[in-house]
């Protein structure tokens, strides 16, 4: 195979698998939605003829396997009859964006929130009561993670806590936000990256955490991107208040946005593009003094001059270049490049 094949290849989209009940009859719903998943025995709290809004969308990452769930309120049960009929011998990962959802096996039983991380293995049972519920779950097999399997089973079926788990779930956010678009290439990528986060998540010792050093960073920056894109019309957004807000220095901050030219130029770049948008769409009339102060540019002149020299063109003429086509240029390195500098190193 020629480099030429090896980059298409790894530019291939990861397989994946989508399924929704929004297709079937309301009364038939839950019994498609159990049909489709054999995992475990379902049981709907809601009378059939309510319907049962459920869909699911899966990728394949090589040794990872990503699915997100959005759910209908349900009463799950993975019994050891299931166990052994499907022969599994996986750890999983969830995330939850929606609930909460309650979940129990012998040894304990948790309310798991929104935000929450959760750790449970297939090898034993265990029982879960969804409600309206959105997690998406990492899958990963004993035999690719057997050097830490007893410190994994030691962690099953427990809520993930300290600096290392909002790390992971930071990580699986990202992961989740650009699943449609993972190729091959960034599959090899995230998987070693989640390998180095896990092993550092269950035995946190130095060797372990300098060799996450990328992924955490990279998470970092996720978060430090939400953040400041969450925050663009607020006066106070600065490096002290991106720091308090992700927990890192001012050191690593600056690290992280090394390669978009310091945090500074990224923020003024996203405020930039934010006054671009709505300029684009506003309707005639609007003040471009009072969509600048809105984004934080409270001088006039500057914002004229540090516009013109991002485009190529002055802050009156945003209009109609946006309806000739004109893009605005990214300000981001995406989560996977960060990730294969991993290979590079």
């Amino acid at each position: 195979m020629t480099p030429r094949d090896l980059r298409g290849a790894g530019s291939r989209l990861v397989p994946s698998l989508k399924f929704s009940t929004d297709s079937v009859r309301t009364i038939e719903q839950f019994d498609a939605w159990s049909a489709f998943n054999s995992m475990a025995e379902l049981e709907a709290i809601t009378p059939p003829a309510e319907g049962f809004k459920a869909s699911s969308a899966s990728y394949h990452l090589g040794g990872l396997q990503l699915t997100s769930f959005q759910l209908a309120p349900m009463n799950i049960r993975y019994t050891r009859d299931i166990q052994r009929k499907l022969g599994l011998d996986h750890w999983c990962l969830s995330v939850t964006t929606k609930g909460p959802v309650g979940y129990q096996n012998d040894d304990n039983e948790l309310a798991v929130s929104p935000g929450s991380l959760l750790l449970h293995s297939y090898a034993t049972p265990f029982s879960g009561v969804m409600e309206h519920t959105n997690y998406s779950s990492l899958f990963f097999a004993r035999d690719d993670f057997w050097d830490i399997a007893d410190h994994l089973d030691k962690g099953a079926h427990q809520l993930m806590r300290g600096p290392m788990s909002q790390v992971i779930r930071d990580f699986m956010l990202s992961m989740i936000a650009r699943a449609d678009g993972l190729t091959q290439a960034d599959a090899s990528a995230l998987t070693e990256a989640f390998g180095h986060l896990i092993r550092a998540l269950v035995i946190n010792n130095p060797a372990s955490l300098e060799a996450a050093k990328v992924p955490i960073a990279a998470a970092q920056l996720e978060r430090a991107r939400r953040f400041i894109n969450a925050n663009l019309k607020w006066p106070g957004l600065s490096p002290d208040t991106i720091c308090a807000s992700i927990g890192v220095s001012r050191r690593q901050l600056f690290y992280l946005f090394e390669q978009q030219g310091g945090v500074a130029t990224y923020i003024r770049n996203r405020r930039l593009a934010a006054c671009y948008a709505t300029l684009a769409r506003a309707e005639e009339g609007r003040q471009i003094g009072a969509i600048a102060y809105e984004y934080g540019f409270a001088n006039l002149s500057s914002f004229y001059r540090q516009f013109s020299a991002r485009y190529g063109f002055s802050p009156s003429e945003a209009r109609p270049a946006a309806r000739s086509g004109h893009t605005v240029p990214s300000t981001d390195t995406t989560f996977s490049d960060w990730l294969l500098r991993i290979g590079r190193a």
